[in-house]
């Protein structure tokens, strides 16, 4: 699965569409072996992908199933939307699109822990 420039990355999703997240932020984890890991921003989310030459193809996704606020729940259900099937994708420096752009995912890679309060 190796190869590619999304494998054994990790990212933080920005915004969808044009519209900026809200803190906490969701983070996707791609691992070489093509299984995905990470956060909505409430819930865990699993699941596998595969990269192919100008599309991400993801399995099914399975989440934990925790309530948060309606507006962080709705960002969830946005980011879901996008990784089911066979997605568009663009890696540019530090970022990543995944999806078209008026209800696609902009991530940042993840590679600079903060520290503080």
């Amino acid at each position: 699965m190796a190869d590619n420039p999304i494998s054994g990355t990790s990212w933080v999703v920005r915004q969808v569409g044009a519209d900026a997240l809200r803190p906490p932020l969701p983070q996707l984890n791609f691992g070489n072996d093509g299984g995905l890991s990470g956060t909505t921003g409430v819930n865990r989310l699993m699941g596998r992908y595969e990269v192919g030459e100008a599309a991400v193809t993801f399995g099914p996704l399975a989440t934990t199933r925790m309530a948060g606020p309606p507006e962080l729940m709705a960002q969830e259900q946005a980011v879901i939307g996008v990784l089911s099937g066979k997605v568009a994708y663009a890696v540019v420096g530090d970022r990543l699109t995944l999806g078209a752009d008026d209800h696609g995912l902009l991530l940042e890679r993840d590679g600079i822990r903060r520290s503080g309060g």
